[in-house]
């Protein structure tokens, strides 16, 4: 049976959540807002760009609005030039294709941030398909990306498998009918396995997934631990 590996990227392929911290305590300090840690994950993480903007500073002006998202794209593009894939990704990803993985992404960020992003990782023409959620037009924790990948591999839930690390990313998958294996990038374990991951990993050198190469068929008939 063909199966395919479909990879969210932000915090999957690469661990960008701490560039996407600075990059906030860059350009909002201007504006009295400190971003820690704490403030980062509870203000900021999984929201899109206009929706932090209007959050923390609902009375900015249009004009300086636009030029505040701007400056952050910037920036932010600015950092991922220089960022680095988790551990094991090449490696993995090699072996998945000499298994026979069709290899996907899907995810949130826009086409040209993506870009930006993939390139610095040796990623840019690693995938095909590749689904952003803004030409979906609707992001995770929707069905939608994950569904529209699985139509252009031609492929039912059963024969992929997905790689995530957030809750909403997880989520996403399982509403598609994909089995989904999360990386603890960003969030406890506990959380990723509620939102109904398979199989939680630090990183892709972890053994398990030779397992998962060898036999896919005996992590996609798993039950994860919540369906929510």
């Amino acid at each position: 049976m063909s199966h395919a590996l479909l990879f969210d990227l932000d915090g999957t392929l690469s661990d960008t959540h701490d560039l996407s911290r600075a990059t906030w305590l860059e350009v909002l300090r201007p504006y009295g807002v400190d971003v820690d840690f704490n403030f980062y994950q509870e203000h900021i993480r999984g929201r899109s760009q206009a929706d932090i903007i209007d959050a923390l500073l609902p009375d900015l002006e249009p004009d300086e609005r636009l030029e505040l998202a701007e400056r952050e794209r910037r920036r932010y593009r600015d950092r991922t030039r220089r960022a680095a894939p988790l551990p094991g990704v090449s490696d993995f990803m090699t072996l998945a294709r000499e298994r026979g993985f069709k290899l996907a992404l899907v995810t949130n960020a826009p086409r040209g941030d993506a870009f930006v992003s993939l390139e610095p990782l040796g990623l840019a023409h690693a995938f095909e398909p590749m689904v952003f959620a803004d030409e979906v037009g609707v992001a995770k924790p929707h069905p939608a990306p994950y569904n529209t990948a699985l139509s252009k591999l031609c492929l039912a839930p059963g024969q992929a498998i997905a790689f995530e690390d957030s809750p909403r990313g997880v989520s996403s998958a399982r509403r598609a009918g994909l089995t989904v294996i999360a990386l603890v990038t960003t969030h406890h374990p506990d959380d990723l396995r509620d939102a109904g991951a398979a199989l939680v990993i630090g990183d892709f050198t972890d053994t398990a997934l030779t397992a998962v190469l060898d036999e896919p068929d005996n992590l996609t008939n798993r039950p994860p631990a919540s369906t929510r």
